[in-house]
């Protein structure tokens, strides 16, 4: 008997790759920064007194840990004095298993209000009874990823309703000054693209919501961010003392992350993202893909900071059904895409160039037909120019100088060196 039948195929892929991590880790070694902790720590350690005695409403899921993954909510009920009256929960629900509907928790009791679908930020009736929102959701750095919008509902919210907002800060998974990408044109504004910032805006969620406040609200809102203790722009998310809690369904990984602001154009094509793999956003693929070739036209790019690895998968189906990975039970072809250095890989441009590479070399390559790549990039100029046949270096080129003065403005929000 082949011995290969009867080893797994995710043990042959390790062994393949020795780069690559089972989805089941959740553990990164400390390196340094011993004296490192998240806003909610330092919430629950040395500024309890702002919630003491106050009856507030958490905005968070299963990403809201502490340090050793235990969940701020539990964190929160040994503290005495302090009244949990609603959970608030993002896209893919409180405890990541997608589920948008209002219910009481089974695990707290406590009631939870979806602030997904039809219903996106807090009413004036579930503030009714609450003093403070406190806010506190890993983001991943990608204008896209659903969780700031919420973040900015909240903050409307709370301005609205004369409610304090606390935010608990994070830190930056893919860098904190790595910025780059298209801003948000008005005409495809959606809920994967709520604000005029780039793709890639290098920001925790504490500077991204004084951000908000100023240039939507005016300064208006009663915004605190409890910031983190000794964090640095220049520190490696592995770096930190934490225990990774998936923030969605398929972002695996702090490297998920990383490569998420560039590799998720593929969910507006019918090209797979990686869904149903063991590495969504590193590996990708299609049936019809020829890995020696994409891997030759990305290599020509010189891109730093990643390698790029054959590699096929067949995607299986999750648990998750708002995203449903492409090509179930098909064996798809593709590349993994593998950092190996978050200070110098530039994951958007690598997005683009992918786009460039599977429209030159892949006849099957297309766009999904309502055009949802539009609202990731936040501009119909992207597509426009790659079917026009424009180069990478006009695309990057193009909107360079927007990005300038995002870059200018941001700068005054930053909170951290």
């Amino acid at each position: 008997m082949n011995i290969f039948l009867q080893i797994p195929l995710f043990v042959i892929i390790f062994s393949l790759f020795p780069g690559i991590h089972s989805k089941n880790s959740i553990s990164f070694p400390l390196q340094n920064n011993d004296n490192f902790l998240l806003g909610n720590q330092v919430l629950l350690n040395e500024k309890f007194y702002i919630i003491e005695g106050k009856n507030i409403g958490v905005v968070t899921n299963n990403s809201g840990v502490l340090s050793d993954k235990t969940p701020f909510i539990d964190a929160l009920f040994k503290k005495k004095n302090v009244t949990i009256l609603k959970i608030f929960s993002p896209e893919h629900g409180f405890r990541g298993d997608d589920r948008d509907v209002d219910y009481i928790d089974e695990q707290t009791g406590i009631p939870v209000v979806t602030l997904f679908g039809g219903k996106k930020k807090p009413s004036s009736a579930d503030l009714k009874d609450i003093d403070i929102i406190l806010y506190d959701i890993q983001d991943a750095g990608a204008r896209f990823y659903t969780f700031i919008n919420t973040m900015y509902y909240c903050i409307e919210s709370a301005l609205e309703n004369n409610k304090k907002i606390i935010i608990c800060d994070r830190p930056v998974v893919p860098g904190a000054d790595y910025v780059d990408g298209f801003m948000l044109d008005k005409s495809v504004k959606s809920f994967v693209g709520l604000l005029d910032i780039p793709v890639a805006y290098g920001m925790t969620c504490g500077e991204l919501a004084s951000y908000i406040n100023a240039e939507y609200f005016q300064g208006k809102c009663d915004l605190e961010i409890c910031k983190m203790i000794d964090y640095k722009r220049s520190y490696n998310y592995s770096e930190l003392n934490l225990m990774w809690a998936k923030p969605s369904p398929s972002m695996y990984f702090p490297s998920t992350a990383v490569m998420y602001s560039g590799t998720c154009f593929l969910e507006g094509t019918n090209f797979s993202e990686g869904r149903g793999s063991e590495m969504p956003f590193e590996f990708i693929g299609a049936p019809y893909c020829n890995s020696t070739l994409l891997i030759e036209e990305l290599n020509s790019y010189h891109f730093k900071g990643v390698e790029f690895n054959k590699i096929s998968f067949i995607p299986e189906q999750i648990a998750s059904s708002s995203n449903p990975p492409k090509f179930i039970g098909e064996s798809c072809n593709g590349v993994y895409i593998k950092v190996i250095d978050t200070k110098t890989v530039q994951p958007f441009k690598i997005g683009v160039a992918l786009l460039l590479s599977l429209k030159k070399l892949f006849p099957e390559f297309k766009w999904r037909k309502d055009f949802f790549i539009d609202k990731l990039a936040g501009t119909s100029n992207l597509r426009k120019m790659i079917d026009t046949g424009k180069s990478y270096q006009e695309i990057i080129d193009s909107y360079q100088t927007e990005l300038d003065r995002f870059k200018e403005k941001r700068q005054k929000y930053l909170l951290y060196i």
